[in-house]
């Protein structure tokens, strides 16, 4: 699947196209006809934008931060402190990242082991 990377400006171009097309639609009462063309003027417009190597100045609407590091895995007790019950081998080997356990039997919240 293709990576959506869309950029402010340039997809805010194709709207702004519309959008004055429009105006001009109803200012020159040529609305029937002139919708077909403007709608394809548009879509070819919209094709050129995606396919073009982005600038720049093009502002990326998604942004990783690389700063934030990933959850550490916790390792959880073998037991539960509420009722004894064996706790799953993925958090006692501290595979899992859940930051919060609970008991699968009584609800409570499991202790972290040391």
């Amino acid at each position: 699947m293709k990576s959506l990377s869309f950029a402010a400006p340039r997809q805010g171009i194709t709207g702004a196209v519309f959008m004055i097309g429009l105006a001009i639609l109803f200012a020159t009462d040529w609305f029937w006809p002139g919708i077909l063309v403007l709608i394809g003027v548009t879509s070819f417009l919209g094709a050129y934008v995606e396919r073009s190597a982005p600038d720049d100045d093009d502002i990326p609407l998604r942004v990783e931060r690389p700063d934030e590091e990933p959850p550490r895995p916790v390792r959880y007790a073998s037991q539960c402190t509420s009722c004894g019950a064996t706790t799953p081998q993925e958090l006692q080997d501290g595979t899992a990242t859940q930051q919060a356990a609970y008991c699968s039997f009584c609800g409570s919240p499991l202790g972290v082991a040391e």
